[in-house]
């Protein structure tokens, strides 16, 4: 009764026919499946990748996305997240993007509610207006 190594070599050489081998083949295989190194290194593994998942969805306004991409996905999910739309809100003074909660920009200092209530044609007034005086 040699101890039997859980591998594809250990499975190609395995009688079949030979159900103590196959149980010791088993038991061999279920061991290494409970391991607790294993254990440990894919709850590691998959709490790193959590967190880089939420740090790229908060980059991008969507926490949660990122966490759920990346608990479904891994590293793969955070590409996803990275490419996906941001919904960061953007001054429609200077275009570029601010924080969720922002209500000044944190760019040009516009006021974010004040200048997206405005509407294209009061923007365009207050530029004209600007040039003339």
């Amino acid at each position: 009764m040699a101890a039997l190594e859980c591998s594809i070599s250990g499975l190609s050489t395995l009688d079949t026919g030979d159900l103590e081998a196959v149980m010791r083949m088993n038991e061999a295989c279920l061991g290494m499946l409970l391991d607790p190194s294993l254990w440990a290194w894919m709850i590691g593994l998959t709490l790193v990748s959590l967190v880089g998942g939420a740090l790229i969805g908060w980059m991008k306004g969507r926490v949660l996305a990122g966490v759920i991409w990346a608990a479904l996905l891994g590293p793969i999910g955070w590409i996803v997240v990275a490419l996906g739309k941001s919904k960061l809100p953007v001054c429609s003074e200077c275009s570029k993007k601010n924080f969720l909660n922002a209500t000044i920009c944190r760019h040009c200092g516009a006021n974010l509610r004040q200048s997206a209530q405005r509407t294209a044609r009061s923007r365009m007034k207050a530029a004209d207006n600007s040039h003339r005086g």
